[in-house]
């Protein structure tokens, strides 16, 4: 009975393993260990691009490409809610709004809330972790948008 469990426990052990490894090599091999890693990875509709961003711990996208001197040039994927308001003013219009993490039972994660801002001319960003928490979120999507009136809609 005893070697039943044994084996059990180094199977168990060995499968623990190997799953770890396999998730270790799944990283890109040859990749730099820059602050921010971004791939290319798809358009929108209306045909803006949408690059795939890593920074630190922290899985963002930027929709679109920010203009040179614009204020959206100068922010980055993971940055704080204060940290952006700072360097690029504060927005036309702001919500803040639940995932449906918020209703998983037991969920401590940050992003059971988002916090979004819109910007005037420049389109919109959004935090996770901000808004009902009472913390201050981090930036996970940044969304150009040169047309925007600088409000949230609706609509969208």
């Amino acid at each position: 009975m005893n070697t039943k469990i044994i084996a059990a426990i180094g199977l168990a052990a060995a499968l623990c393993g190997c799953s770890a490894l396999q998730q270790s090599s799944s990283q890109p091999q040859g990749s730099t260990s820059t602050a921010a890693n971004t791939q290319q990875s798809a358009s929108t509709a209306d045909g803006r691009p949408i690059q795939k961003v890593r920074a630190g711990q922290i899985d963002g996208e930027i929709i679109g490409v920010p203009a040179k001197n614009s204020k959206f040039a100068k922010i980055r994927i993971g940055m704080g809610q204060k940290e952006v308001q700072d360097l690029i003013g504060m927005p036309n219009d702001s919500h803040s709004y639940s995932t449906g993490k918020a209703f998983i039972p037991f969920y401590f994660g940050k992003d059971a809330y988002r916090f979004e801002t819109f910007y005037k001319k420049e389109g919109s960003l959004t935090f996770q972790g901000g808004g009902i928490t009472g913390t201050s979120g981090v930036l996970i999507r940044v969304s150009v948008d040169t047309t925007s009136d600088g409000y949230a809609h609706d609509d969208k």
